[in-house]
């Protein structure tokens, strides 16, 4: 009977962050995190250049296919920002800066993979930047586990997204 009372808290507390997102800040977060990451796909330069001179590793998605989830996990980070730093209640705001903190400098080093990888040819300087984004991913987590619970999910799917593009950068890093 417990189990099932903590599942339903767990599900009324993630309606009730649902109920809080504001739209319009939403959106524009969502398109300010995208807007810098195409910009740094811009920066980073042309991918065909890696391609050919490189083996990719076959655990590897198609590029197409990783140009698409990292568009969406580039809305999504914008979405978990402006969720947690606007849809919190007055007494939790010292901790909602916090966690925007960490997905700040998590986002910024994000940003830095591709141009890295891409750009300057560096694979391992690029897997050092996913080390330290999911480094910074996890402290959010941490720090956001105890007061958010459907942020906190999104975290951990973002995270889990980083963690594999570090395998497939390692994995990259090996074969080459």
């Amino acid at each position: 009977m417990k189990l099932f009372k903590k599942i339903s808290c767990y599900f009324d507390r993630i309606a009730y962050e649902i109920r809080t997102i504001k739209g319009l800040q939403t959106l524009i977060f969502m398109g300010v995190f995208l807007f810098l990451g195409v910009l740094s796909w811009i920066i980073g330069g042309r991918v065909d250049k890696v391609l050919f001179l490189y083996t990719f590793p076959s655990s590897a998605m198609s590029i197409g296919f990783a140009f698409v989830l990292w568009t969406l996990s580039f809305i999504l980070c914008g979405c978990i920002f402006s969720g947690i730093a606007f849809g919190c209640k007055r007494y939790r705001r010292n901790v909602s800066y916090k966690i925007c903190l960490y997905i700040v400098l998590m986002f910024l080093f994000v940003l830095t993979v591709y141009p890295l990888f891409f750009g300057a040819r560096a694979p391992f300087l690029a897997f050092i930047s996913l080390i330290v984004a999911i480094f910074f991913c996890l402290m959010a987590i941490l720090s956001s586990y105890k007061y958010f619970s459907l942020w906190t999910v999104a975290l951990i799917l973002f995270g889990l997204w980083l963690l594999y593009n570090a395998y497939v950068c390692l994995a990259f890093i090996l074969i080459n």
